[in-house]
């Protein structure tokens, strides 16, 4: 009987913990991200670099306890890529210069991992995340050369500006981290994130290059307890 009581308080105790340190905190994001994309086989003539686009949105973290967390980050986020594309045609070298724009509207779940250290307290991202693209992918040739001679205002607007068939849905898991600040009632955070991006995107038909978004988010934000 004496067991049974004891195990009844130590379970009561448990709940009663769980409840106190369980913490929902809702804030908001923004950052940039250095997007980019790989190609498989890579195209000859055809070079990728780094765009720096913007991000934005919310943040959802649940606590189970002091340690362990759930976060959810809704966000509107711009992917892309610079663009190099060289070539000869008629006897001209060719070179167009400009970039790939896409935006989404992306939804990483995330397990977090908080260090409870005093004042700075870092912590660790892993999960999860579902993207979904708004509108049209787009490349814009912004500078055009022949031979090295500018003729940007001599080609047509259908091929300085292209639609490029995109997947609509773009898979990836998050790995990352941040510190977090305390601020009266609320918290500031500095956070990373890698992504690795699973969704070949490439929805050309008649054509097997495989096309994966990539990309490092640097966010600022805030954290209010409910």
């Amino acid at each position: 009987m004496k067991r049974i009581l004891l195990l009844s308080v130590l379970f009561i105790s448990a709940i009663s913990f769980m409840q106190v340190s369980a913490q929902v905190k809702l804030g908001v994001q923004g950052g940039i991200n250095l997007a980019g994309v790989s190609m498989d086989p890579e195209q000859d003539g055809f070079e990728t670099g780094t765009l720096t686009r913007l991000m934005a949105g919310a943040i959802i973290n649940y606590n189970f306890s002091p340690l362990l967390g759930i976060q959810a980050e809704p966000a509107y986020i711009q992917k892309g890529s610079s663009v190099d594309i060289t070539g000869r045609e008629n006897g001209f070298d060719i070179k167009g210069e400009g970039n790939i724009r896409m935006d989404y509207i992306e939804i990483p779940v995330l397990l977090k991992l908080t260090f409870n250290t005093p004042q700075v307290q870092p912590f660790l991202l892993a999960g999860a995340s579902a993207s979904f693209l708004i509108g049209d992918a787009k490349l814009t040739l912004d500078k055009i050369t022949a031979n090295g001679q500018d003729v940007t205002d001599q080609v047509p607007a259908e091929t300085k500006d292209q639609t490029q068939k995109s997947k609509s849905t773009d898979f990836g898991l998050n790995f990352g981290g941040g510190l977090m600040f305390a601020a009266g009632a609320a918290d500031i955070f500095l956070e990373g994130q890698y992504v690795l991006r699973l969704t070949n995107i490439n929805d050309e038909p008649n054509d097997d290059t495989k096309i994966k978004n990539k990309g490092i988010q640097i966010k600022l934000g805030v954290l209010f307890p409910l």
